[in-house]
């Protein structure tokens, strides 16, 4: 049978456009199998993805950089120096026993946050110093120990005394007796990082912090026994999930009038013994010794370790212990017995 010319020219029309489809579908499975693949690639590298998070508090951060530096501060803890001020805005805060039996804090800030007035501000304890040395940045004080002063210039830090030409950074409230009396700023400590070209923070390691989940039945509630009324309660709320703070049987109220808190308290045994007269005292902060951790996820014992120039705390099997985002306050102690819970 004879096919037309005409019919020649559908059948050949037909067939490319059959092919047509034929290519068309082709290329759409083609597509949509890479784009499935790279949708699948983007949920793994979000699941497998590095995550990077605020030195200090273990926030999630977009990007590794971490465009501030550390400022470590001397606070006033005696009866009569309370409620602090700027307190409540540290990422980190230690506690540990000057003389007389009252403790003396350590606030740790983030040198973004903006904050009036700060203290009341008190002297150096070599102890102190070697914490800070941790972060590195600034360390704010007013006179110090003989020996934290004799060694001051070793530290890697760089350090702000009160007394002598860091005068300028400070103030004296008259409405309140000395010593506790001497308050600083963030614009002050902006000051000093730009005069003194302060580097950034760069730690060699990150604590292991995790976000907050729901918490499991029966959190601990625990005691320091301080003793001459400075011993320290901490009591879970479950409402707020997260740790409250007592002192002397008194909530412990910051200036702004909420009680202070914390995500993780760290529980750290030191050792430590008198060297003077005044009842000074050197602690062994450079080698290991006990830790119990406190958070939502429950209460760790391990050890505590400096290396690589941080503390670093572990479980029994030498595994990272979880900290939970947020602030954390570290309480030292010479002796464990004084933790009681």
């Amino acid at each position: 049978m004879m096919i037309s010319h005409q019919s020649k020219i559908y059948i050949a029309i037909t067939v490319i456009f059959m092919a047509v489809i034929l290519l068309g579908l082709g290329i759409f499975n083609y597509l949509s199998s890479k784009t499935s693949q790279s949708s699948e690639n983007v949920d793994d590298n979000i699941e497998q993805g590095e995550v990077f998070r605020h030195a200090l508090n273990g926030s999630v951060l977009e990007t590794q950089d971490q465009d501030f530096f550390a400022i470590s501060i001397m606070f006033d803890n005696a009866y009569d120096a309370r409620p602090q001020y700027g307190l409540n805005k540290a990422d980190i805060v230690y506690e540990a026993l000057a003389e007389g039996n009252i403790t003396r804090l350590m606030g740790v800030f983030d040198s973004r946050q903006s904050i009036n007035k700060i203290g009341p501000v008190r002297s150096a304890r070599p102890y102190f110093m070697d914490w800070a040395n941790d972060y590195k940045g600034v360390y704010m004080h007013v006179g110090g120990s003989p020996k934290a002063l004799n060694n001051i210039d070793s530290y890697n830090f760089h350090e702000v005394d009160q007394i002598g030409a860091g005068e300028i950074y400070f103030w004296r409230d008259s409405n309140l007796d000395a010593p506790h009396n001497v308050f600083t700023s963030s614009a002050n400590w902006l000051r000093v990082g730009e005069i003194n070209d302060v580097p950034d923070i760069n730690l060699e390691k990150n604590w292991n912090f995790i976000e907050a989940s729901s918490s499991p039945d029966g959190l601990l509630d625990f005691s320091i026994d301080f003793v001459l009324g400075y011993n320290v309660d901490w009591k879970y709320n479950d409402k707020l999930n997260t740790y409250l703070r007592w002192q002397g049987d008194d909530k412990f109220i910051y200036n702004t009038g909420e009680q202070a808190r914390a995500a993780n308290v760290i529980v750290q045994v030191v050792g430590a013994k008198t060297i003077d007269d005044k009842l000074r005292r050197n602690m062994d902060t450079q080698t290991y010794g006990k830790v119990f951790v406190f958070n939502h996820l429950g209460m760790k014992e391990g050890r505590w370790e400096l290396k690589d120039g941080r503390v670093e705390f572990y479980d029994f099997d030498q595994n990272n212990i979880d900290l939970v985002a947020g602030k954390t306050w570290i309480q030292i102690i010479p002796d464990e017995d004084m933790l009681i819970f």
